[in-house]
């Protein structure tokens, strides 16, 4: 039985493990479906708080279109005991003559140019007086009944796969977490396991900034 606000976490191995050392596994908090939504958020604050729905979406609205301005405008975005709110930059992926991308290694630092560079996206550090509110000494644990601890029948899976296959020719990681329930890691292992050993019944494909999988002979 759950324990009341316990926290639900599950324990992974760590990929890529030195084939000279033992494999080692850390924790991680799950949810499993357990999301909040934007409605529901703003469900919760109207019963708990005097913010009305009207508000809430105004607020949120001038703040999805504000902060990226200002984070383009070379600023950072603080909001008092909450975070900040950071632009992530990385090396631009590049494509070769056969199609696949990389991403250049760099061992000169002066030879990184602006051409080089890309944004990879919108990063939030937590202010540490609010991550400490969920930083309670005495916080009950308990281990989550996941499906990614339950053998899933590879015909089942592929059953699924071929379904998705049909209807938009590629199946991806996302589909298959949903479909099974399970975590993102674990999907993403059965999908890659399918496209390895003597036989395998997937391959990968890079579309995008995203991979997914297609079916041989499909």
């Amino acid at each position: 039985m759950k324990k009341e606000n316990a926290i639900l976490y599950d324990v992974f191995a760590t990929p890529n493990p030195d084939e000279a050392r033992d494999q080692l596994y850390y924790p991680r908090a799950v949810t499993y479906g357990a999301q909040m939504n934007e409605d529901e958020l703003k469900e919760c604050l109207e019963h708990n708080t005097r913010v009305n729905s009207s508000q809430f979406v105004s607020v949120m609205d001038a703040l999805k279109q504000e902060i990226p301005q200002q984070l383009l405008m070379n600023k950072s975005v603080h909001i008092q005991g909450m975070g900040t709110f950071y632009l992530k930059i990385g090396v631009r992926r590049r494509k070769t003559r056969d199609g696949k991308y990389y991403t250049q290694k760099f061992t000169d630092p002066n030879a990184i140019t602006a051409r080089d560079l890309c944004v990879e996206g919108i990063g939030f550090r937590a202010d540490p007086t609010w991550s400490r509110i969920v930083m309670k000494p005495k916080q009950p644990f308990e281990r989550a009944q996941t499906r990614h601890q339950t053998p899933v029948s590879k015909s089942k899976l592929l059953q699924y796969i071929d379904q998705v296959v049909k209807e938009k020719g590629f199946v991806t990681v996302r589909e298959v977490e949903c479909e099974l329930d399970t975590t993102n890691y674990h999907a993403r292992k059965l999908l890659e396991g399918l496209c390895s050993g003597e036989q395998p019944k997937l391959y990968r494909e890079k579309v995008g900034h995203a991979f997914v999988y297609k079916r041989f002979g499909k």
